[in-house]
C-alpha cells in the first residue's frame, strides 16, 4: 500500500509531538510512505530525528512560504495521484483542510489521526464536516477520546492505535539539577494555571527548582528556569537531572512526556483524571486539590529512597511502551478503513 501523510511537516521549533509520533510510527509500518515536508525548515530537522526520515520518500513541500504554498501543493498532489490513502497526520484544521483539497484533486481516500478532541473540533461546524468526509478517524487508544468522537462522528468508524517510547534512549543520572520538571507547552489544558499555585505552594515549605520545557511561557512560577522550546538530546538531559516529573495536565490523548518521564525513571505526579488512567505507576492527586499535590511533590523530594523506588516502577511501565505496537495497531486500523470502501 501506498501511504501519502500530510500537511507538509514542519521542523526545528515547529515540529510537534504529534509530527513526532507520526514519524516513530510510520517509520515501522512497513509500507511505502510519502511524507510532505516543508522545505524551508527541513534543515532545522532535530539530529535525533533525522535518521527517521530516512525511512520516507520526502515531497519537497511548502508550509511556511506563502511564495511557495501553491507549488508545493501541487507536488503533494502529485504525489497523492500515486497514493492508496491520504493520512491527516494530526485533527487541527491546517492538518485535515489540506490533506482533504489533497483527495478532493486527487479522488483518493484520506484518513484523520485525532489525538486528543481539540476546541476547534468541538467549535466549528465546518472542520467537524471536513472530517466526516474522511473514510474513517484513527485516535489513540484513549476512551475519553474514543468516547467523545464517537458522539461527534456517530456514523463514522473509528479505530484505534497508540504510542510508544524509545527507552532505550532514555536514562537516569546521579548529577540533579531540577527538582522538579514540566515538558509542555502553555495553556489551558495543560494545566498551567494549576503548576503556578502547584510550585508556589512547595516553596512554602521547602526550596525547590522547578525547569520547563516548551514554548509560550511569558511568565514562569517563582524559583523556576525556562528553558524554552530545547533538542531532543538536551531534553533527554535534563529528564535525567531531575527528581519528580510534575504534569497537572487537564486533558490529554497520551500524553507522551508521561512516557518519556517514566522512561528516564522519574516519579510522576498529575491530576486523577480520565486521561492519566492507563499510567498506573503516576502518583494521582484528586483534581483540583493543588495542596495535596504539592505534598505529593515534597514527599518525593524529601526521600531520595522513595524517589528511586517509585522511578524504578516507572522505567518498568515504560517498558510496555512500544512503538512497533502503535505501528501495527496503525497498519490494522488503515487496512480496516481503506476494505470497508
Amino acid at each position: 500500500m501506498r501511504i501519502l501523510i500530510s500537511p507538509p511537516m514542519r521542523f526545528g521549533k515547529e515540529f510537534l509531538g504529534a509530527m513526532r509520533r507520526t514519524l516513530e510510527v510510520y517509520s515501522r509500518i512497513g509500507e511505502e510512505v510519502y511524507l510532505c515536508v516543508d522545505e524551508r525548515t527541513l534543515p532545522q530537522v532535530d539530529p535525533e530525528i533525522s535518521p527517521l526520515l530516512s525511512k520516507f520518500y520526502l515531497v519537497r513541500s511548502s508550509s511556511t512560504d506563502r511564495k511557495t504554498y501553491l507549488k508545493g501543493f501541487f507536488n503533494c498532489l502529485k504525489y497523492a495521484r500515486k497514493a492508496d490513502v491520504l493520512i491527516s497526520y494530526s485533527g487541527y484544521s491546517l492538518s485535515v483542510y489540506y490533506t482533504w483539497l489533497l483527495s478532493l484533486f486527487s479522488r483518493k481516500p484520506f484518513i484523520v489521526v485525532v489525538h486528543h478532541v481539540t476546541e476547534e473540533i468541538r467549535e466549528s461546524r465546518f472542520l467537524r464536516s471536513v472530517i466526516a468526509k474522511s473514510k474513517g478517524i484513527i485516535c489513540l487508544d484513549n476512551p475519553e477520546v474514543y468516547e467523545e468522537l464517537k458522539k461527534l462522528f456517530p456514523d463514522k468508524i473509528i479505530l484505534t492505535s497508540t504510542n510508544g517510547v524509545n527507552i532505550e534512549e532514555y536514562h537516569t543520572s546521579d548529577e540533579k539539577i531540577c527538582d522538579g520538571i514540566f515538558v509542555g507547552n502553555y495553556g489551558e489544558r495543560k494545566g498551567s494555571k494549576y503548576l503556578f499555585q502547584i510550585w508556589n505552594k512547595v516553596n512554602e515549605r521547602i526550596n525547590a527548582k522547578l525547569c520547563i520545557i516548551g514554548k509560550g511561557w511569558s511568565e514562569i512560577p517563582k524559583n523556576s528556569v525556562y528553558y524554552g522550546f530545547v533538542s531532543e538530546k538536551e531534553k533527554i538531559e535534563l529528564l535525567a537531572k531531575s527528581k519528580v516529573f510534575v504534569f497537572p495536565s487537564l486533558y490529554e490523548g497520551f500524553a507522551l512526556a508521561v512516557a518519556e518521564a517514566l522512561a528516564s525513571y522519574l516519579p510522576v505526579v498529575t491530576w486523577d483524571l480520565k486521561w492519566s488512567e492507563r499510567y498506573s505507576v503516576a502518583i494521582k492527586v484528586k483534581f483540583p486539590d493543588v495542596d495535596s499535590f504539592a505534598e505529593e511533590v515534597i514527599k518525593l523530594l524529601k526521600d531520595e529512597n522513595l524517589r528511586k523506588s517509585i522511578g524504578e516502577k516507572s522505567r518498568e511501565f515504560a517498558k510496555s511502551l512500544s512503538w512497533e505496537k502503535a505501528a501495527e495497531m496503525e497498519k490494522k486500523a488503515i487496512y480496516k478503513i481503506i476494505r470497508r470502501l
